[in-house]
């Protein structure tokens, strides 16, 4: 189907916009909105955005307030609770309210940044936010989504910990836990000793000492701390300390007491621990107001959710079957045979996806369809790998396991293998890595060695590491395009929502005043109207096909079920329409054939078919029937 010019055949005003040549950076002309060249405006600059950014909290707040007022049409703000620390967290729904409510239609839930220092992940669920709104005038693509899909973004889940990541001197990986107070050292008090800037250059680094025992030295171009070659090595010697901070408590201990409570992306409750979630399920508000938000709203069809590190698309696969008893040789022949099969699709095609995982045959229609998402997704994203996601108490298992919908992790950047793996052995070594940094980011990103006096341990030596931004989220300069195909995942994810439509309505004259009414429905997009899942919680809404008639035309009663219409098409059996309504379920790519009898009185009249789904929508078409 072709989705653009369909769009084009709609009823709206296309209006001429005069773009701005200092803008824009080219002449001022006239154009059309709807743009049909890929070399076109399309709407960028009708509201600029810097992607070569990390924005703080009240920055990107401000920037989605903004751009909902240019756009009030297709998009509504709301604050969906507070944070531990009182931080609004601000949702953006996006849907055109002149084709329908947004809880009417199926939606798409992206969030970012549950983890606090996954900050990359606000990047990409502002620049899909960005990307749905400028382009909706000028893309037929975006707007047929528009029109058809609500998108309920969050930039920032946990807004506290994203704040301190953005702001304030950090190593890549810390903070990333919301800020419930913890005596992590048991003294009776909380959060007093943390890791903290010695050196004052904005950065979090590794202290060292030197030491004539320690295991370390500075490498040849003083760069870096390496191991010694061995105990016997005549050279000048490190011991590594820990991270930057200084003894706060006076306990001879440093960095013992950081900010930061449970992991909240453990603290869901599909699969939840005492071990990695305490002290209870939703015990994080951050967490609590996403899941009492997606509760809420039924029609959530599917989810994103933004983290780093590691370049992965992260899926939920329905439950594995009951494990069979196979001996080992038999297991190793079944490998044999998977990788067999693997390597002959990619042959066809280098990003087919398999995986060996054996389900129950009445989930294995979402197994089928989330093999062929990723199989996509692995295309559109290029260098990620789709893996099965995990369980325990995270976010998109919850979204799929308690509430039917198909859920994503997304695994955003990770050390820049794709980038600076010079060998091809699918590893960067430390020399690869600098090399990168040197040329391709021409020396940002790396703290030197450097040695400054510290008020309790003397004098010590700090560096020897990777700047904040280069590690778990990249540089700015590569942020947009990273953004960039990760939203078109998001849109084909959503472009594949299904889609019902009554392909064909056929008619077949019985007597002189009964006539067979065929019809066939058909949903042409990958996802099934519900979920394998969502059937199995009865979380899911059947589709519905009815039938009206005019005044001189009556259904004869026939017994529900199949029967045949064509008796030389055996093949071709019909489900019969009730006059109450027949429900059905469509899968992906799948189509049902229905018929009815009616009885005409006089020579003509008109038959109705109406099909509705919650999340593939409502089509009707009418036929006329004359007298044979």
């Amino acid at each position: 189907m072709n989705i653009a010019t369909s769009w084009r055949k709609r009823a709206f005003a296309v209006a001429a916009v005069l773009i701005s040549g200092i803008l824009a950076g080219i002449p001022a002309l006239g154009q059309e909105k709807l743009q049909k060249s890929p070399g076109g405006y399309h709407g960028e600059m009708d509201f600029p955005i810097s992607w070569k950014h990390y924005y703080s909290y009240a920055e990107w707040t401000r920037i989605m307030h903004e751009i909902q007022k240019k756009y009030p049409h297709l998009a509504d703000i709301q604050s969906i609770g507070k944070s531990r620390m009182g931080r609004d967290q601000f949702l953006i729904t996006i849907t055109a309210r002149t084709t329908g409510r947004p809880e009417d239609k199926p939606a798409m839930w992206v969030d970012g940044a549950i983890h606090g220092n996954e900050v990359n992940g606000i990047t990409c669920s502002l620049y899909l936010m960005w990307y749905l709104l400028t382009r909706y005038d000028y893309d037929g693509y975006v707007h047929d989504l528009v029109d058809h899909v609500t998108f309920y973004i969050l930039p920032g889940l946990n807004v506290d910990a994203n704040e301190s990541f953005v702001r304030f001197p950090n190593t890549p990986h810390n903070p990333r836990e919301p800020y419930r107070p913890e005596d992590n050292d048991g003294d009776g008090l909380y959060d007093e000793d943390q890791t903290e800037d010695v050196d004052g250059d904005g950065e979090l680094s590794v202290m060292y000492i030197e030491d004539p025992d320690g295991e370390f030295k500075l490498s040849p171009d003083r760069r870096r701390f390496v191991p010694v070659a061995g105990e016997k090595e005549d050279v000048r010697r490190f011991r590594r300390f820990g991270a930057e901070g200084f003894d706060n408590d006076g306990d001879g201990r440093i960095n013992e007491d950081d900010i930061g409570g449970p992991d909240p992306n453990r603290n869901f409750p599909y699969g939840w621990s005492l071990e990695d979630g305490n002290p209870y399920p939703m015990s994080e508000p951050e967490c609590r107001n996403v899941f009492e938000f997606q509760l809420a709203h039924p029609n959530i069809f599917a989810s994103f959710h933004y983290h780093n590190t590691g370049r992965l698309i992260m899926f939920q696969a329905p439950p594995e079957s009951k494990p069979r008893n196979q001996s080992p040789e038999i297991q190793e022949r079944r490998q044999e045979m998977f990788n067999r099969r693997l390597e002959e699709m990619k042959k066809t095609n280098k990003y087919a996806q398999l995986f060996d995982r054996q389900v129950d045959s009445k989930y294995q229609h979402d197994m089928d369809v989330q093999t062929d998402i990723v199989t996509v997704g692995a295309r559109l994203l290029k260098d990620y790998r789709p893996v099965i996601g995990g369980l325990s108490g995270q976010a998109h298992a919850a979204t799929y396991y308690m509430m039917g919908a198909y859920s994503y992790l997304i695994e955003l950047w990770g050390r820049p293998v794709f980038e600076a793996d010079e060998d091809g052995d699918g590893r960067v070594s430390e020399e690869e890595y600098l090399k990168w940094i040197d040329l391709e980011l021409t020396g940002e990103g790396w703290i030197e060695p450097h040695h400054i006096r510290h008020p309790d341990l003397g004098e010590v030596w700090i560096g020897g590491t990777a700047r904040k931004h280069i590690q778990r989220t990249p540089p700015a300069r590569y942020m947009e395009e990273e953004a960039l195909r990760n939203t078109q995942f998001v849109l084909y994810c959503a472009g594949q929502f299904p889609r019902v439509k009554i392909e064909d309505v056929k008619t077949v004259p019985a007597t002189d005043d009964l006539c067979w009414l065929e019809v066939v429905v058909k949903n042409d997009r990958i996802y099934p109207t519900s979920s394998d899942r969502a059937v199995a919680l009865k979380k899911d809404m059947k589709d519905v096909i009815s039938v009206k008639t005019s005044e001189n035309i009556a259904l004869v009663d026939i017994p529900e079920g199949e029967t045949l219409v064509d008796a030389l098409n055996p093949e071709a059996q019909s489900e019969v329409v009730s006059g109450k309504g027949t429900k059905f379920r469509l899968k992906g790519n799948d189509s049902r054939r229905f018929c009815a009898l009616a009885k005409l009185e006089g020579s003509q009249g008109w038959v109705e078919f109406t099909v509705k789904s919650k999340h593939g929508g409502t089509d009707t078409k009418r036929v006329t029937i004359k007298r044979s």
